[in-house]
């Protein structure tokens, strides 16, 4: 079983360099280019047999509408984007001045919540129960998720475990992984490996 993670294209929240998890935001204009041009790259699996998702957002589902067009597909609400709470729209240039926020960026603990948001450990211990419950039906799938959710998992089942390798798993928009569960072990390769989206 092959599951397939594609992080949304661009978001206009991206573009203005604020915090989005929660907040249901749209695709930007970029994101519409980007992802037209990747998927002329070919980079992107084929839909034909495999189980289609998205997170139910609206970046997610603008985002698979470009790849796939109308195909049908499921919602898979577990791997919605962390919940920043607290931070949540805020610019990352203010955050840089609020104690709180840095508190939190520093803290080497998987279990310390942005406030009123979620912490590394509960993103990380939804999104495994989601993919390993998508593993379990033997039926490859392709879900257009989130940044964060997706390094989260990928750590949990290639890294450190704990979020702390977070960047090393981070994909760029519209980009992702490959998760091949059939060995005894899963393996993974990185969707759209030297198409690489500028990270926003």
């Amino acid at each position: 079983m092959k599951l397939y993670l594609i992080r949304h294209g661009i978001s206009t929240a991206n573009v203005a360099r604020r915090y989005a998890g929660v907040w249901d935001v749209e695709l930007a204009p970029e994101g519409y280019a980007a992802l037209e041009e990747l998927k002329a790259s070919g980079i992107y699996p084929s839909a034909e047999g495999k189980a289609l998702y998205t997170s139910g957002m609206k970046r997610t589902e603008q985002t698979f509408r470009v790849i796939f067009g109308d195909l049908p597909h499921e919602v898979c609400a577990a791997l919605k984007e962390m919940d920043f709470g607290d931070f949540e729209q805020r610019p990352y240039e203010e955050l840089m001045l609020d104690e709180s926020y840095l508190d939190w960026a520093r803290s080497e603990s998987w279990d310390t919540p942005c406030p009123n948001g979620e912490s590394k450990r509960m993103v990380i211990e939804r999104a495994h129960a989601a993919a390993m419950a998508l593993a379990a039906t033997g039926r490859d799938a392709i879900v257009v998720c989130h940044g964060a959710v997706t390094a989260l998992l990928m750590s949990r089942l290639f890294g450190a475990g704990d979020g702390s390798d977070y960047f090393d798993y981070l994909p760029s928009q519209g980009t992702g992984y490959v998760i091949d569960f059939s060995g005894d072990s899963p393996s993974y390769e990185r969707l759209g490996e030297g198409y690489t989206v500028r990270r926003w």
